[in-house]
């Protein structure tokens, strides 16, 4: 169970990962070795399941973002698993999430432009246990946090 200082820390380090144990230390107003076993404790049981670097897409040149909505006509066991798995290999597919109701899936797509999408597209429709339901297009994007509130 999660006490109010380990939400203190997850907070911290969801706002930025590179903070140090003592500057976290020095904010929650403890020394340095709870905090450190609390981290240590929170990988452990995975809670915090790692650390990365948020890249800006557009300087990178992966400015476009697509919703792929998949439907799968023969909805089985076997099908779903050879899905999901070569989903999993796709470095185009940021998330992906299983539906229930018509649209079996939903993937998030990050690609440089639409030509890019298109080729995506091209690439998941010679699938044979899936079909394209939809593409959404993003204009602009809103919002994006990757902060999981307390």
């Amino acid at each position: 169970m999660l006490d109010t200082i380990d939400h203190q820390i997850i907070k911290l380090l969801q706002i930025n990962g590179k903070t140090t144990i003592k500057e976290i230390a020095n904010k929650l107003n403890l020394t340095t070795s709870p905090i450190f076993e609390r981290i240590k404790r929170l990988e452990k049981e995975e809670i915090i399941k790692g650390y990365t670097a948020l890249v800006d897409p557009k300087k990178v040149d992966k400015g476009q973002i697509v919703f792929c909505n998949i439907s799968m006509p023969n909805y089985t066991d076997k099908n779903i698993k050879e899905f999901e798995n070569k989903v999993g290999f796709m470095p185009e597919v940021l998330e992906c999430y299983h539906f229930a109701g018509i649209v079996d899936y939903q993937m998030k797509v990050l690609v440089k432009d639409i030509d890019a999408y298109n080729k995506f597209l091209q690439k998941i429709s010679s699938l044979p246990m899936v079909r394209v339901h939809s593409s959404v297009v993003v204009l602009r994007q809103i919002k994006h946090t990757t902060i999981v509130p307390n």
